[in-house]
């Protein structure tokens, strides 16, 4: 039996972070963000400075040694305020500080950690590339060992917050004779490194966080700049992906919660025809639906997160969080701008941003038919 029920150290941890937001990222500060398309900083060093940063992090590198299910809280709750804020955020914390934890060496973890959980570096992480995205793993920017340096080249896609990064958890091919899933490395790569070249992609939402291509042309970097082993990069990032997963399912789902909310709202507050449109019966069955869906993508994150933090292989699982609460989001979105008709259109209107955000949730960490196959090729084990 699984039990979904918060503790309450959570429901505190999940009270004191509304409270935080309440007051540090008002629905102004988010429209604002979203309109300069600016990286949000200052909440950025804030979180920072109370510690969150730290929530997955080891105690013994500076972190408070959340579990997933502490971290999944965490993201419901940012992304019910900001969910672009809240995809900001994962690149850093989610996947790099994964990676770092399972796969770094003792040695960049007493570096890397302890800073990332101060607020004192960024992340980014770049796997795509423009002719491997479904297909990650045949990449073709190629890594090759010339004496104690690697030399690298070749051009990265749809990376997040590059330009905002210290580090870059870039995937390579170091070795061209093996099969495309095991001759693999990931690299740490710091953009200021001669020959890396970072351009910004115009992008039709998630304003705040920039998405980039890379240009990497003959980039040395040491021997020792990779996180695990050489050649090993596939199977480790594998790992972090289906982490990644779980975690941008709570991100759908406080964002598809964000949605409800919101036209809750709108539609007791608008009229028509002499009452309340939340009295009329089709728009009460929409609202019903988007409840239904949204409390159900929620059971699918939470079975995720607590096979994760029992150890338990969650390929399937994760997948099916992720798949069912982006397009969760996406419908959320899509029911709210229709209810608010009109209003809903307007740039003054939170719903249109939802409608813009929504969509990358059905393409990000894996598209709604590569995390179908996952899932169908689990069944047919």
């Amino acid at each position: 039996m699984m039990n979904f029920d918060l503790t309450d150290e959570q429901r505190l941890m999940r009270d004191s972070l509304r409270s935080f937001l309440l007051k540090e990222c008002p629905p102004e500060y988010v429209r604002q963000c979203d309109e300069d398309e600016a990286f949000p900083f200052a909440l950025y060093d804030k979180l920072a400075a109370e510690g969150w940063l730290g929530l997955p992090i080891p105690e013994e590198y500076g972190g408070m040694g959340g579990s997933c299910t502490d971290l999944v809280v965490f993201l419901e709750e940012f992304a019910h305020h900001f969910e672009a804020g809240a995809n900001i955020f994962y690149t850093t914390v989610v996947i790099a500080t994964d990676a770092l934890v399972h796969f770094g060496s003792e040695e960049q973890k007493q570096e890397l950690l302890p800073r990332l959980a101060k607020g004192e570096i960024r992340f980014a992480f770049s796997l795509s590339e423009p002719n491997s995205g479904s297909d990650a793993a045949s990449l073709r920017t190629r890594a090759v060992l010339e004496g104690d340096e690697w030399v690298i080249n070749g051009q990265k896609m749809f990376c997040s917050c590059a330009q905002e990064a210290d580090y870059i958890l870039l995937m390579a091919r170091s070795d061209t004779d093996a099969p495309k899933h095991k001759g693999i490395t990931m690299f740490l790569l710091d953009p200021k490194t001669p020959g890396v070249e970072v351009r910004k992609l115009k992008k039709l939402g998630l304003k705040p966080m920039d998405l980039n291509e890379i240009f990497l042309k003959d980039v040395r970097l040491p021997k020792d700049a990779i996180v695990g082993e050489v050649n090993s990069g596939w199977m480790n990032v594998l790992k972090t992906l289906d982490y990644e997963r779980c975690c941008l399912s709570a991100v759908n789902v406080g964002a598809a919660q964000s949605c409800l909310d919101k036209i809750l709202t709108y539609t007791d507050e608008r009229q028509q025809f002499g009452q309340k449109i939340n009295s009329f019966q089709l728009t009460r069955a929409k609202l019903a639906d988007m409840d239904m869906e949204i409390e159900a993508a929620r059971l699918l994150l939470y079975r995720s997160c607590t096979l994760v933090d029992r150890g338990i292989p969650n390929n399937k699982e994760s997948a099916m969080a992720n798949l069912y609460s982006s397009e969760t989001y996406v419908r959320a979105a899509m029911s709210g701008m229709r209810m608010m008709g009109g209003w809903g259109y307007l740039m003054e209107y939170d719903m249109q941003r939802h409608f813009r955000d929504s969509k990358l949730a059905e393409i990000g960490g894996g598209t709604s038919e590569i995390l179908r196959i996952i899932i169908s090729r689990e069944l047919t084990k």
